[in-house]
């Protein structure tokens, strides 16, 4: 048995060791950019070739529909050669004098992981190299694109922000949250779930303003909205950290054994169950009440499942994408009644298989589980079972059109639909949405317009 696959009696594919197909991951530096994209004033930085940062901007920009700035050391094959610390202090003394940035993140890329360069010795003589001068915060985030996922370069950088900048002042009476690798409108969900708890909070990082951006006269070259390099500074002060992931926790683990805030990590706040568990967090922490306005929120998620049931109830579905995300839906599909047979994510991670695994238990079915595994072995297993939606993002529209499934796009990237960046399954009122969006891609498929039940696909197709 590999330890990438967990496989069970459901499991219909056969182990393959000679390649990567259709991944469903990124490398560590996307993650790292998106973090970054989170902090106000922010440059990031890939120390690689120019082709590294093109490939980010250009994810990115599809995915947000938001003009994206990544800077390149823009490595050759003399640099790789020679190293590239002439690049790196030349890419830092220009993004300092022509963009003036709060802060920069220098990401490391594939290539200059395998040749050795050593950022953090290279940014401290840029520094001693301008010993009068008030430079930005330069943050080094190790991400070498051969190993890890972008959810390990999301997590790094997070860490590597507090690890550079958190500084003890004295209680603040906030909650530092890192989100992880959620969208825009989510962040902003569960901003706008503290503001009705009455809780402060400082978020680490938020995209939920600086890549879902209104359209105005002005031209931003840098993040104009996020969190702030002082509200970083300040989340040493917090009085604890939750991590919706339980895939990016490190910030918070360092901030726990350094300056003794208590860290929280996960679940995803998605469905009942895991929001509930979110709201117990904070209520436990700060003392608050729920206020009658989430209450109610509960209650018509409530009704909302209720009422979707008889449409939902026993269909099997197909997840996949990052860990989180994917451990969260599958809670949630469960309290639809449905089934997630088939969960898989690109990431090696034996939490994902254990939180799986107990989802499973607790809701008596037995799942294939693919961890570290590609959108070739999930298509593969998907051939041999009657599975009726597939939900994760747009590398999956071809497997979902080559089995006639129906794709409910969600993750990252989704690039062939608008509003990815505003897609959010978070908190209540994210879930009744979802309860909505679900129940109606079962009933455009699956029903006539008489609302009639389809006996068999030959109906379908008819």
């Amino acid at each position: 048995m590999q330890d990438n696959m967990i496989k069970t009696e459901n499991l219909c594919i056969l182990d393959k060791k000679f390649a990567v197909i259709n991944p469903c991951k990124m490398c560590q530096p996307m993650g790292a950019v998106q973090a970054l994209l989170g902090v106000k004033g922010a440059m990031p930085i890939i120390h690689g070739s120019q082709g590294c940062s093109t490939y980010m901007r250009f994810q990115l920009c599809r995915h947000f529909r938001e003009p994206i700035n990544v800077s390149s050391t823009s490595m050759s094959e003399g640099t790789v050669v020679y190293g590239g610390e002439g690049n790196l202090l030349k890419a830092l003394s220009t993004i300092w004098k022509e963009y003036n940035p709060e802060i920069i993140g220098v990401t490391s890329s594939c290539l200059t992981e395998t040749i050795g360069d050593d950022m953090a010795l290279i940014i401290k003589k840029f520094k001693n190299s301008h010993p009068d001068e008030d430079l930005p915060p330069i943050v080094p985030i190790n991400t070498p694109s051969y190993s890890g996922s972008h959810v390990d370069g999301y997590d790094k950088a997070v860490k590597s922000l507090v690890e550079n900048l958190a500084h003890p002042e004295g209680k603040n009476k906030k909650i530092n949250i890192i989100p992880g690798m959620i969208s825009s409108g989510d962040v902003a969900e569960i901003k706008n779930m503290l503001d009705e708890l009455n809780v402060g909070s400082i978020f680490l990082t938020d995209n939920s303003e600086s890549l879902n951006a209104p359209l105005n006269d002005d031209v931003a070259f840098l993040p104009d909205e996020g969190a702030e390099v002082e509200e970083i500074r300040d989340s040493a002060n917090s009085i604890a950290t939750i991590s919706l992931s339980k895939h990016a926790d490190s910030a918070a683990m360092f901030l726990q054994k350094k300056y003794g805030i208590k860290s929280i990590s996960g679940p995803l706040p998605v469905g009942i169950r895991n929001t509930d568990q979110f709201i117990g967090y904070i209520t436990k922490i700060t003392g608050t009440k729920i206020p009658k306005s989430i209450e109610k929120d509960r209650g018509i998620m409530i009704d909302a499942i209720v009422d979707a049931h008889p449409y939902n109830y026993d269909r099997e579905v197909a997840i996949y994408g990052d860990p989180d995300v994917v451990t969260g839906m599958a809670r949630f599909i469960c309290e639809l009644g449905m089934i997630p047979s088939v969960v898989c994510t690109g990431t090696q991670s034996s939490r994902f298989v254990q939180d799986m695994e107990n989802i499973a238990e607790e809701n008596d079915f037995s799942p294939v589980i693919l961890a570290g595994r590609d959108l070739y072995d999930l298509h593969q297993q998907i051939k041999c079972m009657d599975l009726e939606l597939l939900i994760g993002n747009s590398y999956g529209a071809r497997i979902a059109k080559s089995e006639d499934i129906p794709l409910l796009r969600m993750g990252f990237p989704v690039y062939d639909r608008l509003g990815a960046q505003r897609i959010s399954i978070l908190g209540y009122k994210a879930g009744i949405r979802m309860v909505d969006i679900i129940t109606n891609t079962i009933l455009e498929n699956y029903y006539d317009e008489s609302g009639h039940e389809f006996t068999n696909f030959n109906e379908i197709s008819c």
